[in-house]
């Protein structure tokens, strides 16, 4: 394999790891939702809300501080900056969402709406997330970075 293939295949195969246990957990809770049953199923997944939004957040911050400015400079990705409000807005109901969960003590006729209400939520987030994901390797795909960095503007830029 080329030095050039794994410097420019190093961050999108990093940023695809990531991705891909942002999609696995988006399922996961996808799946808890259809399969309440109990206090404490509802519980486990307000747990997960609350895990997930705060690793989801750290690593949009990463991304909003170390890589995706560096590659603003070169090309335009306003869609992503798009992405990343909408995300930050629908992290915060995410939140909201995972304390009224916290909250419930007990499953009644109420709490099937709130169940209905984050199933309905769940899968807004999961198609944000994918949405915004796939959008993001897009742009850093090694063909698309070999024509925006050289070998050495890679390394240097994001420390490969």
């Amino acid at each position: 394999m080329s030095s050039k293939k794994t410097v420019f295949s190093t961050l999108y195969e990093t940023m695809r790891y990531y991705h891909s246990s942002h999609e696995k957990q988006l399922l996961s809770m996808q799946q808890q939702c259809k399969q309440i049953k109990t206090i404490a199923d509802l519980h486990r997944l307000a747990s997960d809300i609350h895990m997930f939004s705060y690793y989801l957040h750290n690593h949009h911050t990463i991304e909003d501080q170390r890589i995706f400015p560096k590659i603003a400079r070169k090309t335009d990705i306003s869609h992503l900056e798009t992405h990343h409000a909408q995300l930050s807005q629908i992290l915060i109901e995410f939140n909201n969402l995972s304390s009224r969960l916290k909250q419930l003590k007990t499953l009644d006729e109420n709490t099937k709406t709130i169940i209905i209400d984050a199933t309905e939520l769940v899968d807004r987030v999961s198609k944000l997330v994918n949405e915004h994901e796939r959008a993001e390797e897009q742009v850093i795909s090694p063909d698309n970075m070999r024509k925006l960095f050289t070998e050495s503007e890679m390394k240097q830029l994001f420390s490969l």
